[in-house]
């Protein structure tokens, strides 16, 4: 790991305006660099001007602001010299008070802005990359690793820069005083400081690859836990689930105890070599000045002060450096989700969104000998099928498990991409409008998400509260047979139902799902096995309901029972990955 590697990256991860605001705050901390110097520098006169007073008059540049100020006495040059330190000091101090409030205000907006950056770059990423990957990793990322980013790599290297300033400042400083004395102080720090991080540099690193995999693993069990809390409970696993979660934890306690401990051998390791330093330079200082106690005592008295602030410096820097190695595994997780090419999901150009007549699908879908594999396996599911659905159709998808009904439903809805062939639109290939389709389909899974939220947020799922048709709200719950229900709560529409609608029955949560498909009113509707769910009666009455929106709407329909698609116009049956047969309704019953 290399410093010029870690601003590369960084520069990677910002955007052009955001990079302005970093060089100008690399321009306020030279600036702070310089107020630190120059307050240390004016020690040197005003201790010799205390302690030899005839060195105001003897001084060319004092003697010059003492016929200027035109002061009677030296007495009266000192108390005067005294309030001019005071405000240098107060003026540097208020200077640093605001330099630190707008770092921090730009590095933390930009953390904010980073951890909505991540998350859109999850969200628009191909569903192929959700599938991949483990949700905890996302959540890890966004929640804890920019944290680490900020905090941890990109925070300590303003700091290593700001305080690396001040440092070469005071040393230039002490150059001027007293060369060799100083040459010699920069010379051992520079080699201990540089012993140091050689032992406990790649322990660094490696614990703090530890810590960022045993955080997405105590995530992880507790998503799972909670997640399946009803299978947890019923199966007795309660203990399973905590010893996995509290292996993980122990091991993230172990590892940053350890990393606690040693952050704070750098300040008793550095105030010790300092402390040495500096007693050899009083010796050398004591052989070289001889019976000059004025030398002596102002070079004696600025050492004194630049140990002061030199200290606190040599130990910000250490850790700097530290805390940049061990959280490095952050920033190279967030470059790489950040900085890796992939297919994004286009919200698409409003223009060509607006060209379009508001009911544009009026013809049929179109599948060209399209063929899919699934990246892990590399095995074909779906395998040269050509297909054509004509518009205002009900359309049933059968077949057994396994046989490629729902991937071939995946890839109409545009989460894949089919590996051959293409899928075209009323003749207009669905990549190059699939920000149009998106709109004109609704979907309805086996499996329904339910935030835990009111009913109407779930129903106009992703709408803000001013932009909702509560009588389009209405209208769908009725159709999905959920009306009455909603009507006779309290709350009525404003009732929470709970992390994944847990207080609502596994019925009611499959309406929720099918009045939200049916909310933005689209041409297309896909049901997934989106009646297993229900009782027989209830059943009936949905698909009733559903059937009524033939002719307005193309159904496409994936069933195993024949009351669900008893009424559908075309029979599309699968097997192994391939069209086995296409029936009309006549032929339903013998196709199932």
């Amino acid at each position: 790991m290399r410093l010029l590697e870690i601003l590369a990256k960084l520069k990677v991860l910002f955007d052009h305006k955001d990079k302005k605001k970093f060089g100008l705050l690399l321009f306020l901390m030279i600036i702070a660099g310089v107020l630190e110097t120059i307050g240390i520098g004016f020690i040197v006169p005003f201790i010799g001007a205390v302690t030899t007073p005839e060195i105001i008059t003897e001084n060319v540049i004092l003697n010059y602001l003492y016929r200027v100020l035109q002061l009677t006495s030296t007495t009266s040059f000192i108390i005067v010299f005294a309030i001019v330190l005071a405000i240098v000091y107060l003026l540097k101090n208020i200077y640093l008070i605001l330099f630190y409030s707008f770092q921090y205000k730009l590095l933390y907006d930009n953390q904010v802005k980073m951890s909505r950056h991540l998350f859109e770059t999850y969200l628009k990423k191909p569903y192929s990359f959700q599938l991949q990957t483990n949700s905890s990793e996302m959540l890890r990322n966004i929640n804890i690793d920019v944290e680490r980013l900020f905090n941890g790599v990109l925070t300590p290297v303003f700091l290593l820069i700001s305080e690396s300033i001040i440092s070469c400042g005071i040393i230039c400083l002490l150059l001027f005083i007293a060369p060799l004395p100083t040459l010699s102080l920069a010379i051992l720090l520079t080699i201990s400081i540089t012993l140091f991080l050689r032992v406990f540099r790649k322990k660094m690193e490696l614990k703090g690859r530890v810590v960022q995999q045993a955080t997405g693993q105590m995530i992880k069990w507790i998503n799972q836990g909670l997640g399946a809390i009803k299978d947890v409970k019923v199966n007795g696993k309660e203990r399973y689930f905590l010893d996995q979660f509290t292996l993980h934890s122990t091991l993230f306690v172990k590892e940053s105890r350890y990393i606690r401990v040693l952050n704070h051998i750098p300040r008793m390791f550095i105030e010790t070599i300092v402390v040495v330093i500096i007693l050899l330079v009083i010796v050398m200082l004591l052989l070289m000045n001889g019976q000059n106690m004025y030398a002596l005592l102002t070079t004696m008295a600025l050492f004194a002060m630049a140990a002061f602030r030199l200290m606190p410096s040599a130990n910000k820097i250490v850790g700097a450096l530290s805390s940049i190695r061990y959280h490095y595994s952050a920033l190279e997780a967030i470059y790489q989700d950040l900085n890796s090419t992939v297919e994004r999901c286009l919200t698409g150009d409003s223009t060509e969104i607006n060209s379009f007549h508001e009911k544009w699908f009026s013809q049929e879908i179109n599948l060209e000998n399209i063929s899919f594999s699934y990246i892990q396996t590399g095995i074909p599911c779906i395998n040269g099928i050509s297909l054509t659905i004509p518009v205002g159709q009900s359309i049933a998808i059968i077949g057994k498990s396994g046989s490629g009904k729902t991937t071939l439903v995946d890839l109409m809805l545009g989460l894949y991409q089919p590996d051959q062939g293409n899928i075209y639109i009323d003749g207009k290939s669905l990549k190059d409008v699939l920000p149009i389709w998106k709109r004109k389909v609704g979907y309805i899974p086996q499996t329904i998400y339910l935030s835990d939220d009111t009913i109407l947020r779930n129903v106009a799922f992703g709408i803000e509260d001013r932009f909702i048709d509560r009588e389009q709200v209405w209208k769908v719950l009725e159709v999905a047979q959920l009306k009455e229900f909603v009507q006779q709560l309290p709350d009525q529409l404003e009732t929470s139902i709970g992390e994944q609608g847990v207080r609502l029955s596994g019925g009611q949560r499959q309406r929720i799902g099918i009045a939200r498909a049916l909310y933005h009113n689209p041409e297309i509707l896909f049901m997934d096995e989106a009646t297993s769910a229900l009782d027989n009666e209830t059943e009936k009455e949905i698909i009733t309901a559903v059937d009524q929106l033939k002719g307005e709407k193309t159904l496409i329909i994936i069933a195993h029972r024949l009351t669900t698609i008893e009424n559908c116009d075309i029979v599309i049956e699968i097997e192994e990955g391939r069209v086995k047969k296409v029936s009309r309704r006549k032929m339903t019953e013998n196709v199932i």
